[in-house]
């Protein structure tokens, strides 16, 4: 009986890896990843709603922080200029406590799609998978990929630094700005390709980040287009989601910014006694509809991801097939 059993499960595994290792364009893998998400969404939910209800609330607890002190710190700065410095030392311990909260939010918000990758490898695979482990690997993945635009950005910071004298004069302003813009670009499109490394560094649990990028960045670059596309379509279709959900929330912070720079201003505040917890509530909710707007991304990079390693599985059993030369 456990040897049937046993059996059962392997064809089940061999159609399942089958039914991911397969070359796909961008847009078959954008379907298939959407489709998957669709169609098992209910126990989708029912194994990261925990994760995303954590987000929801430290990301309301954040933004509320934002939208409620930090117009006041806006107006009084440029208010007073020659004296901003006092004031800045003054919202110190705030601007420490939003800065704390924010990052808060971004492991938290990690730590959800470090769930979703989970139930993906539970719908696929048909095992048992550790959710926190996955989290935990979401976590060294968003560190990483931290490390590197550090190192990315940070050097286009001391260049930026370095130039400053050159940035602030208006004849040379334009090319400045210019060249700034073209440096950011450069870099973002040679981290575009961090994409699948790390789908792949949390799919894949018996590899490491830092091995897995020096291994596969090549491999990765020569199908920057794809992850771009699906990149692009993911931001066209759950961007344009993502605005109109947050609309309720856009509504609120104006006029929070509005009210709070009149208070600096002398005029009465003119909101409702209870413009705090409802600041809190809306952000934490919509918050929590975003993130799931945005887990289908993940879902069609799991695709992607397959896609590319079936081409390549491909290209090198092609290779390792010809023939070899015989000598004259």
């Amino acid at each position: 009986m456990n040897t049937f059993a046993t059996q059962n499960q392997k064809k089940m595994q061999k159609k399942i890896d089958e039914s991911l290792l397969k070359d796909r364009s961008p847009r078959a893998s954008l379907s298939a990843g959407f489709r998957l998400y669709t169609e098992h969404f209910r126990r989708i939910f029912k194994s990261t709603w925990l994760t995303a209800l954590i987000a929801a609330v430290v990301s309301g607890v954040a933004s509320t922080a934002l939208y409620i002190y930090w117009p006041g710190l806006v107006a009084r700065v440029y208010s007073d200029l020659p004296h901003a410095w006092m004031y800045a030392r003054e919202y110190m311990l705030l601007l420490g406590i939003i800065g704390i909260l924010v990052l808060l939010a971004i492991v938290a918000i990690t730590a959800f799609f470090g769930s979703g990758a989970a139930s993906i490898l539970r719908l696929q695979k048909e095992e048992k998978v550790s959710q926190w482990r996955m989290i935990g690997r979401s976590w060294k993945a968003l560190c990483c990929n931290a490390v590197l635009c550090l190192i990315a950005y940070g050097a286009i910071a001391a260049f930026v630094f370095w130039k400053r004298d050159m940035l602030l004069n208006p004849l040379q302003n334009i090319v400045s700005v210019t060249a700034t813009v073209v440096l950011l670009t450069v870099v973002g499109i040679f981290l575009l390709p961090t994409i699948y490394i790390t789908v792949k560094y949390l799919m894949d649990r018996t590899t490491s980040f830092w091995p897995l990028l020096a291994r596969s960045y090549g491999l990765s670059m020569r199908y920057w287009m794809r992850q771009f596309i699906v990149l692009l379509v993911c931001l066209i279709v759950l961007g344009l989601f993502h605005l109109i959900c947050s609309t309720p929330e856009f509504i609120l912070s104006e006029a929070n910014w509005q009210a709070r720079i009149g208070v600096v201003g002398g005029d009465p505040l003119g909101m409702p006694s209870y413009i705090t917890v409802l600041t809190f509530v809306t952000c934490s909710v919509i918050t929590f509809l975003q993130l799931y707007i945005w887990l289908p991304m993940l879902f069609a990079f799991y695709y992607l991801y397959g896609a590319i390693d079936s081409r390549e599985a491909s290209r090198k059993m092609k290779f390792n097939a010809q023939p070899p030369e015989l000598p004259l």
